[in-house]
């Protein structure tokens, strides 16, 4: 249940704050009342005309319940999910969490905004150009939504306001460049070597994986893996459900994915030798029963973990993943791309 700030005047020198007064502000008096206020404390009748407004301007409070999301909150209440980040000091996290209280700022400040707009806390060495060519934005309008008269004068943790217009676009984060025809990479001879699911599974995925050795996540974030995986099983706690357990085979199949998506410049769930999520972990030895992936390429592990979060349900693809409990096993890939990092998740159930 939503609950009001209420609104406190500032004490007149040598005084101290009256009902009348509390009810001035956050009860605007009819003209009875306001005469005898008149009487009883005159030196509050020069602020009376500026009570209204301030009191228009409610702050609401609200307890994060099972299912809610800040989009879902944004959309409720009429901000963008920035303002909430903002005023609740959450960074770039759009993650919140059971029984969290979130203040909901009033909607005056951001008329015009979208829902979708949402908070990037800057990175050490990033540009207001590479963030907004990496988000499908203008340098004009990040100057704009944040109020900024230099482009270069930016800080580490700093944090912008991206103007998003929908989920696509705060998910948009891959280049336009591809690769010349789908036939082209779909010819790659490493896609054979599954190419029938009945074949036997211990020769062509040892050969295939023997073939390309796998390039480990560079060593400033070679802890990333595991903390990715640390972070989503904290998110998972929240909503009572068991950690995963992470797997080296299935980060093996993530990193060579992540590397792919690095090598190539942008992602997706095919392979560029056309690999699908079941063949790569089937090619590095894992048997699944059952399996997924979800990709992002975000700046932190945090950040992944949020953007796979933060969607609304039905429409929540990676969210259900990442709630899974119809998998067990998780391993993560990381690899640098020239904004930010690409972060693989390959999820599994082994075959028993």
């Amino acid at each position: 249940m939503p609950a009001e700030t209420l609104l406190l005047p500032t004490p007149t020198p040598g005084g101290d704050a009256t009902g009348q007064d509390l009810a001035a502000l956050n009860d605007p008096p009819d003209g009875r009342a306001a005469a005898e206020s008149a009487l009883s404390t005159p030196t509050l009748q020069a602020s009376a005309p500026t009570a209204a407004p301030v009191a228009a301007a409610r702050f609401i409070t609200v307890t994060v319940g099972a299912g809610d999301t800040l989009l879902g909150f944004a959309i409720e209440y009429g901000v963008p999910m920035a303002a909430i980040q903002l005023q609740n000091d959450l960074g770039s996290s759009t993650i919140v969490r059971l029984g969290q209280d979130l203040v909901i700022p009033p909607t005056s400040a951001w008329e015009g905004a979208s829902p979708f707009w949402i908070v990037h806390q800057v990175s050490e060495g990033e540009t207001l150009s590479e963030i907004g060519q990496a988000h499908g934005l203008t340098v004009g309008q990040l100057q704009g939504a944040n109020g900024l008269a230099d482009a270069d004068l930016l800080s580490i943790g700093q944090a912008l306001v991206l103007p998003l217009t929908d989920f696509a676009v705060a998910r948009a984060v891959e280049p336009t460049a591809r690769p010349p025809t789908a036939e082209a990479v779909a010819a790659a001879p490493t896609q054979t070597a599954v190419a029938s699911e009945t074949q036997p599974p211990e020769v062509a995925p040892t050969q295939a994986a023997a073939a390309a050795p796998v390039l480990p996540p560079p060593a400033d974030v070679s802890a990333w893996p595991h903390e990715t995986v640390r972070i989503m099983n904290e998110v998972r706690a929240t909503h009572g459900l068991p950690p995963l357990v992470y797997n080296e085979t299935l980060a093996q199949a993530a990193q060579i994915q992540a590397n792919d998506c690095a090598d190539r410049g942008w992602c997706s769930h095919t392979g560029s030798d056309g690999s699908d999520i079941k063949e790569r972990i089937l090619r590095v030895g894992y048997q699944p029963a059952s399996w997924a992936e979800c990709w992002a390429l975000r700046p932190t592990p945090q950040g992944a973990i949020d953007i796979w979060m933060d969607e609304v349900p039905p429409n929540d693809p990676h969210r259900r993943t990442l709630l899974t409990t119809w998998l067990t096993e998780i391993g993560i890939g990381v690899a640098k791309g020239k904004w930010g990092y690409y972060f693989i998740a390959e999820f599994g159930k082994p075959l028993r």
